[in-house]
């Protein structure tokens, strides 16, 4: 409508301007010709402007006949002219386009001019006068008509006489395409009748008159000579091995040249139907089409059918390796499939020039064979043969496709609409039978004792009358002869015709997945010279693929020889024992573009791969070859270390490549792996692929496999139905029984689905929790693909927000998580998967404030590394736990990671590898810095929570600090030197830039410290030894001069064998000095009291250590000002650097564990020698286990020998060191300062760290007593224990978690068994309060009544032993009263954590040794207390006291005079706590003097032994086995064992 409303315009403008304007257009749309758009615009044009000449359909401005012939003909002269005389080709197309609006309207006028005449007749029948009144206004109109119609034909031929006049037409296209009464009325026809008679003539020649030919039921000798001929005339078959003819393509033309001369003489001898002849012909083609393809081929080039081929050849050698090109670049590059296709055809030896000709007649000889299947008569299907000739014509162009096409069933509609539905259906059908277990609707199995006549029912009677219908009686659906050609064309390598085809109908790939086999035949094909370019392959094992002789009656009989058959099966089956396939037509591959580079596959392999899909998981051979090029691809564009010739560093997600894989990974590989069953070779290569990429890249993949993938594709929605039953029905076998016949199961589906069959292990794995150690267990076979899979799973299911992390209490952990949690641990110790995405998202959680993902890492320490958090440890086990690491583990965790580690678990490695991924991943100090966070900060985000719970949270997140910090300084898992230099920043940035408080600092520091003087106590342990033995020799060489004057010079003359100089003549006596020194402060520090006390020496230049020394600023910055100022930072950094391995080795612990591990060992080695000569073959295999078990535990021995060893040199370094501090520590303030300083190292040190841990509480109780027997200066031992024992013990309470109230009454414990000791024994108090210096008594300060900063002080300034034991009494009454009160306040935490502590000091408190007044009253206190109590926990907890409690009644109760007025006394609202006559007088620290002596006191002494003999008994026995055991201590002491600070008070007792 846009070119005739333009062309309107024109002549409405005509006679100005219209004219040129219209030349103009029209000469544009001449100059594009092959624009289709352009040509209906002409046609268009001139039609209006023809119209416009006429006068019928009333044109608004009309146009002459001589103006649109002058207009023409200025068209036809403004048109290119051609050099030669022949009209050129735009005139011809001019002529053509006008001659056809001609014909157009010369037949519009004829039609109008029939209906007038028409019209006119009908009007002239009707009778009635009305009807004869508008049959004449009818008539009126149609003659009008008529007579336009008649006016408008010559106008027509007046305008046709002008063109012909002026040479626009010509006169042969008029005859040809316009009517003939128009071209005889022009004058073109000279005789009409006569010409009118041939036409009527040639036409009942042509359409009504049968020709007598000799047709094929009638008479068939001629075509029975034909096939003779044909057949006899045949080459010898085509080679078995090769499928190439035998004879060459030189020859062939002319012997087949004879055969053809033969036929044509056939058919004219005999009159045949030449389209018959060729019907017979391609018959013979499809039944010779295995042997002799080549024959016919020849033939029918020869013929006059042969289309647009020219003369077939080919080469009767096997084709040679495709050249491999030089130059990087690909050919392929930036080309499109059809281009490369074409390149590729170029290529083809066999194809030759086409010629231009007609091929529709062999064409429509083809498409009546395969009419003939497509008939409802014929049950046959279409033969394959007829398929694969075809097919060969098409490639070898004697026909073409669009050609064939119209006579293939079905049609495209029917293809696309009931093909495609049908395959749908099938695929519903699929997934309802998947979701449904075929057992479940098997009939139930019937009783054996029912008789068989009724096991056998007759059908109801519906069932008789539903039966099915008959087949013959429902229409026979076509054959779809379109699928089949297509598998033909691609069997015979013809790809582009078979591609134009696909491109219709792309899900013809997934109804039949043949058509994908064919097509990765190919790509495997271009893939074959670039695999074996750039990766080795090794040839297969002959004896896998050829028969083998075997063993018969006779003897060995051979195998038996192989033949080779030709086979119209394409890709080509696999050999069987007789025969070796080959496939018919060998030149299939030659029109297939071969990959030469890495490049190649983005244009070749890709858009081929595009028509295939995910059912490239047909093939895995080709799969894996694909991904192991994809991993060379993508690594060539990394850097290549020169020394290994190995990719260095992580590709670029960005660069082409990368990209181009990832599409692959997403729309290729990753789709089909669920379609790969159970194939591990093809994971692992995708692995390698994906791999390459980030892991936010990966599991982005994952989450898009996982969610979206499978609802993308029909397979893949069965597939994921069919996962998800087979996955449940496993979970649901799984258990311990069945895990080694279940784990095969498991692999094949996590290899293929492991999105799907991972998520439904880890659900049920939170829902139920002892399915977590058994589904870890199955997983033996899962390759590195899967567990990072099942990574992302985890770590899904942990970040999902619509899940509760705690319990209604709001504090304790859900059920899931800890579940998961758990699973998560145990999985990743037994299998080496990539803990930095769990690390990495443990770390960001703890930073955004979810202090519940704080189990995940608790788990994963303890299942990884057998570390346990704020493990129940025994007496024992505290003990052991002052050793070294390897001691530590042995008391701790033997069977989880010492000696006791069975030898498979040992294998795993997983501290190590746990230690590894955090040093890798940098997180080991981040995750230090949030836990250490979360441990300070946890309580304060949950503020409306009980204070249980927030004291369960607080336990939890110091507990997971503690087990983290065991891990980082496990010298098996991170060796010191990482982690003092990759893990934990310096001091003060710990304190100023990660806000962490002083005493988790000061324990974070702690090993770093331990292990730099550790290495400084050998060294020096190296050099005394190296300088002793040199004093040795030079006292050798002395002595031996003084026996032999004769060799005095020579042995005088060199004393330190070229080693020493005259510098070094002194230190021999330094040393001897210094180890004497050692050796007296270590006899002080075990309780000596005849050993001697170290002389206070001068202060040498600097008395701290470097590495301590260094520490000042630091602790400057990160310790309060108080602490600072107060205690100094000599004092604080040694308080918090030491520890019960620098005070007391436990020697005997050691002794023990050594003592077992060697039994252990020669009980190994027993059964190591019996079965290593047993005649059982299964003992002996088992005998490597019980050697490897020996070597382990003798090994782990001498590791604890050796431990000793150097824990013994590192407490002498210490004693040393500290002698040399000690006079430094608190010599900078005077008494003020002093009675501060107590207060001060209670508050920001003892108390801080005797909360840790019991190890800590042992060292703090342990180190107030080596302080004080050292004898050091300021430091008062009476103000630290009357400030520890005084009333803020109630406040401590109340501040503790469970944890802490464990550790502070241990701590409580440890004090009180020390003064107890000296309670009971007053030559032990003064012996612990005394020294010798030079053979003179000195009295140590620590116990002082008044504060003097002098040294040494007199003994009357000291506090008395019986004035000792009044202070005690007074510090167990204020004990007892903070407790009681705590008590009796009813509040949890009060009651729960002083039920705790006075467990914990059960042993030491009550005891009427000390004072009977508190035991009484405290029971009252606790039986009170649980008939009130209505609390479960607290009441449990309550009675468990009160029963131990009781048990020991006889050490706390009073005499049985005095019990029962001392009860009620003590049980009053005023006790006798308060009363004049039973309270000692007040101690006060500042006081001078301590009245201690009332009448009261001294006689309650003197009658308390004869109160109770059970009381006095005891007393003895406390009294004769300390003396009975420092006897021993003083006859049997070796030098290098150390006894412990702390008595076996507790334990005897």
């Amino acid at each position: 409508m846009h070119v005739v409303e333009k062309t309107r315009g024109f002549l409405s403008n005509w006679s100005k301007s219209g004219e040129s304007d219209c030349r103009k257009y029209l000469t544009q749309l001449h100059s594009s010709p092959a624009d289709a758009n352009a040509v209906d615009a002409l046609a268009t044009a001139y039609h209006s402007l023809l119209s416009a000449t006429l006068s019928l359909w009333s044109p608004k401005h009309s146009l002459t006949p001589a103006a649109f012939a002058a207009f023409v003909k200025s068209m036809l002269l403004s048109l290119p002219s051609s050099s030669q005389d022949a009209p050129s080709p735009a005139a011809t197309a001019l002529g053509s386009l006008l001659l056809d609006t001609m014909w157009s309207i010369d037949s519009q006028l004829d039609d109008v001019v029939a209906d007038s005449k028409a019209a006119i007749a009908a009007q002239s029948e009707r009778e009635k006068e009305k009807e004869h009144v508008n049959g004449r206004a009818e008539e009126s109109g149609a003659v009008l008509s008529r007579d336009a119609a008649t006016k408008d034909k010559a106008t027509l031929l007046e305008v046709v006489k002008l063109l012909l006049k002026d040479g626009v037409l010509s006169p042969g296209l008029c005859r040809e395409r316009l009517e003939m009464s128009l071209v005889a009325a022009v004058g073109l026809i000279s005789d009409k009748p006569s010409y009118d008679k041939k036409e009527v003539r040639a036409r009942t020649g042509l359409f009504y008159k049968q020709n007598k030919f000799n047709l094929l039921r009638e008479q068939s000798e001629g075509f029975s000579k034909l096939i003779t001929e044909v057949t006899s005339a045949l080459p010898p078959p085509h080679s078995p091995a090769t499928a190439l003819p035998l004879e060459p393509s030189s020859i062939a033309p002319e012997r087949v040249q004879h055969i053809w001369e033969r036929i044509v003489s056939l058919i004219g001898y005999f009159d045949l139907d030449p389209n018959r002849a060729l019907d017979v012909i391609l018959d013979l083609f499809s039944a010779y089409l295995t042997t002799h393809w080549s024959f016919f081929l020849v033939l029918l080039s020869l013929s006059p059918w042969k289309g647009q081929c020219g003369s077939f050849t080919w080469i009767n050698e096997e084709r040679a390796e495709p050249m491999k090109e030089e130059d990087s670049t690909s050919k392929f590059k930036g080309k499109s499939l059809d281009e490369v296709l074409s390149m590729a055809e170029s290529t083809d030896l066999s194809k030759t020039p086409p010629v231009h000709s007609t091929p529709r007649v062999m064409a429509q000889v083809l498409g009546f064979k395969f009419r003939h299947y497509q008939s409802p008569e014929v049950t046959e299907m279409t033969p394959r043969q007829l398929y694969l000739s075809t097919a060969l014509l098409i490639r070898e162009d004697f026909i073409t496709l669009d050609d064939l096409y119209p006579h293939l069933s079905p049609t495209d509609d029917d293809l696309e609409t009931k093909g495609y539905k049908a395959y749908l259906a099938s695929i519903d059908a699929r997934i309802d039978s998947a979701k449904v277990s075929q057992l479940a609707m098997a009939a139930p199995l019937e009783s054996s004792s029912q008789p068989s006549s009724s096991r056998i029912a007759p059908p109801p009677p519906e069932t008789k009358r539903s039966s099915p219908p008959n087949p013959a009686s429902e229409p026979k659906d076509p054959p779809n002869q379109k699928v089949g050609l297509l598998v033909a064309l691609l069997s015979v390598g013809a790809l582009r015709p078979a591609l134009a085809l696909l491109t219709k109908f792309r899900w013809l790939v997934d109804a039949h997945p043949e058509i994908a086999d064919l097509l990765i035949r190919a790509m495997k094909h271009s893939l074959a010279p670039l695999y074996d370019q750039h990766l080795v392959t090794k040839p297969r094992n002959p004896s896998n693929v050829q028969p083998r002789a075997r063993w018969g009656a006779t003897g060995v009989v051979p195998a038996p020889a192989r033949k080779f058959m030709l086979t119209l099966c394409a890709p080509t089956p696999p050999g069987t024992s007789t025969a070796d396939f080959v496939y018919f037509f060998p030149f299939w591959a030659d029109r297939i573009p071969i990959c030469n580079t890495l490049e190649d596959l983005v244009d070749v392999i890709e858009p081929l791969m595009a028509f295939v899909g995910l059912h490239v998981s047909r093939d895995p051979v080709f799969l894996t070859k694909f991904a192991r090029l994809g991993r060379l691809h993508i690594t060539s564009t990394l850097e290549t270390d020169p020394a290994t010739k190995k990719p260095v560093g992580t590709p670029d997600s960005e660069h082409p490549i990368s990209k181009f894989w990832h599409k692959i990974l997403r729309v290729y590989f990753l789709p089909a792996l669920p379609l790969i069953r159970g194939n591990a070779v093809c994971t692992v290569e995708i692995w390698n692929v994906i791999r390459q990429f980030e892991t936010t890249v990966r599991w982005k993949l994952y989450g898009e496999w996982k969610t979206r993938t499978y609802t993308t594709h029909p397979e893949l929605r069965v597939r994921a139905v069919q996962v998800d039953r087979e996955s449940k029905g496993v979970l649901r076998r799984l258990s311990h029984n069945t895990i080694d016949t279940l784990s095969g199961t498991v692999a094949k589906i996590a290899h293929s689905n492991p999105c799907i069959f991972f998520a439904n292990a880890v659900n049920q794995i939170m829902a139920y929790d002892n399915l977590a150690s058994v589904v870890v267990q199955a997983l033996r076979y899962a390759t590195n693909m899967g567990f990072d899979v099942l990574v992302y799973i985890i770590l899904d299911a942990l970040a999902n927000p619509h899940k509760e992390r705690v319990k209604d209490d709001g504090v304790n952990t859900s059920d899931w998580l800890q579940s998961l949690a758990s699973f998560t641990g145990m999985l990743f110790r037994r299998y080496s998967a990539d803990l930095t995405p769990l690390l990495r998202y443990i770390v960001h959680q703890l930073y955004q404030g979810q202090t519940t993902e704080i189990i995940v890492l608790r788990e994963l320490i303890w299942k990884m590394a057998g570390i346990e958090p704020l493990p129940s440890l025994s007496e024992t086990q505290i003990a052991a736990m002052a050793g070294g690491p390897t001691l530590r583990i042995e008391a701790v965790a033997s069977s989880a990671r010492g000696a006791r580690l069975d030898p498979g678990d040992a294998v795993l490695k997983g501290p190590q590898r746990l230690g590894k991924a955090l040093l890798d991943s940098q997180l080991a100090l981040p995750l230090l810095v949030q836990v250490a966070q979360q441990r300070q900060s946890a309580v304060y985000k949950i503020p409306d929570a009980h204070l249980k719970s927030l004291a369960s949270l607080y336990d939890t997140t110091h507990g997971v600090l503690l087990q983290y910090l065991e891990l980082l300084t496990s010298p098996a898992v991170i060796q010191s030197e990482d982690y003092a230099q990759k893990v934990v920043p310096a001091l003060a940035e710990l304190g100023e830039k990660y806000g962490i408080c002083p005493s988790i600092c000061m324990q974070i520091i702690r090993p770093i410290l331990h292990s730099i003087l550790l290495s400084t106590a050998l060294a020096a342990e190296e050099q005394e030894r190296v300088a002793n033995e040199e004093a040795e020799k030079r006292l050798k060489a002395a002595l031996a001069a003084k026996r032999d004057p004769s060799i005095a010079n020579s042995r005088i003359a060199s004393p330190a064998v070229g080693d020493a100089n005259s510098s070094e003549a002194p230190a021999p006596v330094e040393s001897k000095h210094g180890t004497q020194d050692a050796k007296l402060s270590e006899d002080v520090m075990m309780e000596n009291g005849d050993a001697q006390a170290p002389t206070v020496s001068p202060a040498p230049e600097s008395p701290w250590v470097p590495e301590i020394r260094a520490l000042f600023e630091d602790v400057k910055k990160v310790a309060p000002k108080a602490a600072y100022d107060i205690i100094g930072p000599g004092f604080y950094l040694t308080f918090w650097q030491l520890s019960t391995y620098d005070l007391a080795p436990p020697a005997a612990r050691y002794e023990e564990e050594g003592a077992v591990l060697r039994s252990l060992s020669r009980q190994e080695d027993s059964k190591y020698t019996m079965a290593d000569r047993s005649s059982d073959r299964t003992k002996r295999q088992g005998a490597q286990a019980h050697r490897a078990r020996r070597d382990r535990y003798a090994q782990f021995a001498q590791t604890l020998a050796q431990e000793l060893k150097t824990q013994a040199a590192s407490r002498r370094f210490t004693i040393k060191r500290l002698a040399k501090e000690k006079t430094h520590w608190f010599s900078h303030g005077p008494k003020a300062v002093a009675l501060a300083s107590a207060s001060a190292i209670i508050e920001h040190c003892i108390q801080p760290r005797c909360l840790l841990s019991p190890m800590d509480a042992d060292y703090c109780a342990q180190v107030i007593k080596a302080i004080h027997i050292m004898g050091t200066p300021g430091f008062s031992t009476l103000m630290v224990y009357d400030r520890l024992l005084g009333d803020h013990i109630k406040v401590v309470v109340f501040s503790c978690s469970e944890y802490e109230a464990k550790n502070y009454g241990r701590f409580l414990l440890g004090i009180l068994t020390d003064l107890y000791k000296w309670f009971s024994d007053e030559a032990s108090y003064e012996q612990d309060n005394r020294t010798k210096i030079g053979g003179k008594i000195h009295y140590l300060p620590g116990f002082q009544q008044s504060w003097s900063p002098k040294f040494p002080v007199e003994k009357t300034s000291l506090l008395t032993w019986h004035n000792f034991q009044q202070v005690l009494r007074k510090w167990h009454r204020k004990l007892f009263k903070s407790l009681a009160e705590c008590i009796k306040t009813n509040e949890f935490m009060h009651v729960y954590n002083a039920i705790i502590v006075l467990k914990e000091i059960l042993p030491v408190f009550p005891l009427s040794a000390v004072i009977d007044l508190i035991g009484p009253p405290l029971n009252q206190v606790i039986e009170t207390f649980i008939e009130k109590e209505e609390r479960g926990d607290l009441k449990i907890l309550a009675r468990a006291y009160h029963a131990s409690l009781k048990k020991r009644e006889h050490l706390w109760a009073p005499a049985n005079g005095l019990s029962k007025v001392r009860t009620t006394r003590m049980s009053g609202a005023r006790s006798t706590l308060t009363s004049g006559h039973r309270r000692p007088p007040d101690f006060r620290l500042g006081l001078r003097h301590l009245s201690l002596h009332s009448p009261r006191a001294t006689k309650r002494r003197r009658s308390r032994p004869h109160r109770h003999p059970r009381i006095d008994l005891h007393h003895r026995r406390l009294e004769s086995s300390s003396n009975h055991r420092m006897a021993q201590r003083n006859q049997a002491r070796r030098p290098q064992q150390n006894l412990p600070l702390k008595a076996s008070l507790v334990q005897k007792s």
